[in-house]
C-alpha cells in the first residue's frame, strides 16, 4: 500500500480515478450511456427516410420535437451529474479536513509498524512535518525505556486481532518526552493487504492533574492526621492546664499565707533578716501565682476560637487607659488615642493586645516626670497599621528578636518587674488574626509597637 497523504489526495487528481474532468462520468458510466444511445438511435433510424426531403411538415415537426426532448433531457441529466460531482467533492474536502484537524493523532500502519499515513495532528504530536514521518517505524519516537511496551502490545493485536490500548512515552522533536495512549485495530487496505489504525491522544495533562490529585489526597491525609495528632496535644494541654490552675495555685495560697502568719504571729520574735526572707519567699510566691495566670492565658490564646465581629478599638483603648489611670494615681499619664479605630477581630482578643501594649507603656515610662502614651494608626503600603508609641526607656534594637519570645526579658525584673509572657501573648494574638507585629526603638528615647490585623479583617 502506497503512503498517500490527504493533501496528496487533494492536489493529486490521478490518485483518485473518480475525479477528472468536471461533469464528467465514470468509464463504465460512460460505456453504459453510450450502448443505451446507440440502441434508441437504431430504434428511430427505420423511422427516419434516405431522403429528408420526402418528410411532411408534420413528421418534421414531430422530429424536431423528439430531438428538442432528447436535447433538454441531457441538459437535465449534464446539472444532475454535476450536483452530485459537486456535493461528491465538498464531502471528500469535509472528510479530510476532519481527518487533519482531528483533536487526535491517526495512523496508519503497516505488520512491520512502519507509518504508512498520518494525518496533520499526529505529526504535530511528534513535532515533525507529515512528510517526513512516510515509511518511518513508529518506534522510532518511543522512549527508550517504553519500546518493550509497546512490542508486547503490538504483537498481540497482530496474533489475536482483538483491540489493544497502552500508555507509553514518545519523543517530540526538540522538547520534552510526552505520554500518550495508543489504542490500535486491524483493518484490510483497498489492497487486501493486513494494516494496523491507530489512535494516538497526548495524555500528558490528564496524567499530571491525576498525580496531583493524589498528592492532594494524600495531603488531606497528611493534614487529618496532624490535625487529631494536633487535637490530642490540646486536650493534653488543656489538661495541663487544669492541673497548674487548681494544683500548683493551692500549694502557693499555702505558701504565701502561711509565711504571712508566721510574720504576724511572730514577727516580733524574729530579727530583721528573718523577716526579710519571709517578705521574699511571699514576693516569690505571688510572682510565681502571676507566672501560672499569664501562661494560663497564653494557653486560652492559643486554643480560643476567634469570633470576628466589628471592634471600636478607640472606645476599646479608653477602657484600658481609664483603668490605668486609677492604677496609677500619683503619675502624670498623658494618653493619645486617635478617634475613629476600628477593626474586624475576636473583641476579647484584642483587648488582651491592647491591655499588654498600653500596661507594658506604663511601665517602662515610670522614669518620665510625665509619661506620653499614644496609640494610631498608619497607611503603609495600602496595609492598615495600628501602633502603640511611649516616650520610655526604649530598647536596643540589636536584641529586637527577644522581645516577642516565652520569658525573654530585656530588663531587669528588679526595675521592672513582669513575667516576660505578655508580648508572646500578643503576637500570638495577632498572628491568629492573620496579623504581624513588630517593635522599634532607641535606647533612652521610647518604643514603637506596630501590628496589622491581616487584610480580610481590617476595617
Amino acid at each position: 500500500m502506497s503512503a498517500m497523504t490527504p493533501e496528496h489526495a487533494r492536489s493529486n487528481p490521478a490518485a483518485d480515478p473518480s475525479r477528472g474532468r468536471r461533469g464528467s462520468l465514470p468509464a463504465d458510466s460512460e460505456r453504459a450511456l453510450r450502448k443505451r444511445a446507440e440502441a434508441v438511435a437504431g430504434e428511430s433510424a427505420g423511422a427516419i427516410p434516405e431522403n429528408l426531403e420526402a418528410l411532411s411538415p408534420e413528421a418534421a415537426r414531430r422530429a424536431l420535437h423528439e430531438l428538442r426532448v432528447h436535447q433538454i433531457e441531457l441538459e437535465m441529466q449534464n446539472v444532475e451529474l454535476r450536483r452530485t460531482q459537486e456535493e461528491l467533492e465538498a464531502s471528500r474536502a469535509l472528510y479530510f479536513d476532519l481527518y487533519d484537524l482531528a483533536p487526535v493523532g491517526y495512523f496508519t500502519l503497516s505488520e512491520r509498524g512502519l507509518i504508512l499515513e498520518a494525518n496533520l495532528t499526529a505529526a504535530q504530536l511528534l513535532g515533525v512535518a507529515r512528510s517526513a514521518l512516510a515509511k518511518q517505524p513508529l518506534s522510532r519516537f518511543i522512549l527508550p525505556e517504553d519500546q518493550d511496551i509497546h512490542y508486547r502490545h503490538y504483537k498481540q493485536l497482530l496474533e489475536t486481532g482483538a483491540p489493544q490500548a497502552w500508555e507509553l512515552r514518545l519523543l517530540r522533536k526538540d522538547a520534552a518526552p510526552f505520554w500518550a495512549r495508543v489504542e490500535a485495530t486491524t483493518a484490510l487496505d483497498a489492497d487486501g493487504a493486513s494494516v494496523c489504525r491507530v489512535v494516538m491522544s497526548d495524555i500528558t495533562e490528564r496524567l499530571r492533574a491525576e498525580q496531583e490529585i493524589r498528592w492532594n489526597a494524600e495531603l488531606e491525609q497528611r493534614v487529618r492526621s496532624r490535625t487529631a495528632a494536633l487535637e490530642a496535644a490540646n486536650q493534653e494541654l488543656e489538661a495541663f492546664a487544669y492541673s497548674v490552675a487548681h494544683d500548683l495555685r493551692a500549694p502557693l495560697r499555702g505558701i504565701d499565707g502561711w509565711s504571712l502568719a508566721l510574720l504576724e504571729d511572730y514577727g516580733a520574735h524574729l530579727d530583721t533578716q528573718a523577716r526579710e526572707h519571709l517578705d521574699r519567699v511571699r514576693s516569690e510566691a505571688q510572682h510565681m501565682g502571676l507566672l501560672i495566670d499569664d501562661l494560663l492565658q497564653l494557653s486560652r490564646v492559643a486554643r480560643a476560637q476567634i469570633v470576628p465581629r466589628a471592634v471600636d478599638l478607640t472606645a476599646l483603648a479608653h477602657t484600658i487607659t481609664a483603668r490605668l489611670q486609677e492604677e496609677h494615681p500619683g503619675r502624670l499619664l498623658e494618653f493619645v488615642i486617635a478617634p475613629g479605630l476600628t477593626s474586624a477581630g475576636d473583641a476579647h482578643l484584642l483587648e488582651i493586645v491592647l491591655t499588654n501594649l498600653l500596661d507594658n507603656a506604663v511601665k517602662f515610662t515610670h522614669a518620665r516626670a510625665q509619661a506620653r502614651i499614644e496609640f494610631g494608626k498608619i497607611e503603609q503600603a495600602g496595609e492598615s497599621v495600628f501602633f502603640v508609641r511611649d516616650n520610655g526607656v526604649g530598647f536596643d534594637m540589636a536584641y529586637v528578636g527577644m522581645l516577642f519570645g516565652t520569658f525573654q526579658r530585656l530588663h531587669k525584673a528588679a526595675e521592672f518587674p513582669g513575667t516576660g509572657i505578655g508580648l508572646a501573648t500578643v503576637q500570638r494574638v495577632i498572628h491568629r488574626h492573620g496579623g504581624r507585629v513588630w517593635a522599634d526603638g532607641r535606647v533612652g528615647e521610647g518604643a514603637s509597637f506596630y501590628f496589622t490585623l491581616g487584610g480580610s479583617h481590617e476595617k
